[in-house]
């Protein structure tokens, strides 16, 4: 995203939804850049699943440092080493079955960025352990989609209720529902919104 499309997106933001506009004037709005390494970016979307974003980067920092990433060091390592790491059974589990499909095919999609939103779900989530929130996190972080929302994602429930002063976690549908005024620009507003919960703990 170029600082044009997020100018656009975020003017676009104020408009449709005024207070989430408020957020958007209030805090700049930091990016980091897109993850281009397809099995660095899963690996680290498995390992952040239902866990807080601090123990999955301890985790991952963990992973990292045994495995390099490295699709065959995964696919090889130990119980001894999933201990040391601190992953579950499942995870693991979950890692190597993916491992699997990039030793079997380095490029096993590269194929997906030329793919709409839906049709990179529909092949992410064939793969154990990809489901839609971590094929949402893929769409996001590493190819860049403009409008995409996740409504089953902790931390967006979470900023939502701040914002909006819900007294009650919200149901789906009121999540949908919110962010569909945010229409083409959903990503740009999942970002805003991520950035104030740490903006909350500054």
């Amino acid at each position: 995203m170029t600082d044009e499309t997020i100018k656009q997106a975020e003017e676009h933001l104020q408009k449709a939804d005024p207070i989430l506009g408020k957020l958007i004037k209030s805090q700049k709005l930091l990016l980091r850049e897109p993850r281009t390494d397809y099995f660095f970016s899963l690996c680290r979307s498995i390992i952040g699943q239902q866990v807080s974003v601090a123990a999955a980067t301890t985790i991952f920092a963990r992973f990292e440092a045994i495995t390099a990433v490295n699709p065959k060091k995964v696919f090889k390592l130990t119980d001894q080493a999933v201990r040391k790491i601190g992953l579950s059974r499942q995870k693991a589990s979950y890692l190597h079955d993916l491992a699997e499909h990039f030793i079997k095919n380095p490029k096993v999609y590269d194929h997906l960025d030329a793919l709409p939103d839906d049709e990179v779900i529909t092949d992410l989530v064939a793969v154990k352990g990809i489901g839609i929130w971590t094929a949402q996190m893929f769409l996001m972080f590493t190819l860049g989609r403009p409008d995409v929302f996740a409504p089953d994602d902790v931390g967006l429930q979470r900023a939502m209720t701040n914002l909006y002063d819900w007294e009650e976690t919200p149901t789906k549908q009121l999540l949908n529902d919110t962010a569909s005024v945010w229409r083409p620009h959903r990503t740009i507003a999942c970002f805003h919104l991520w950035q104030s919960l740490n903006n909350q703990q500054d």
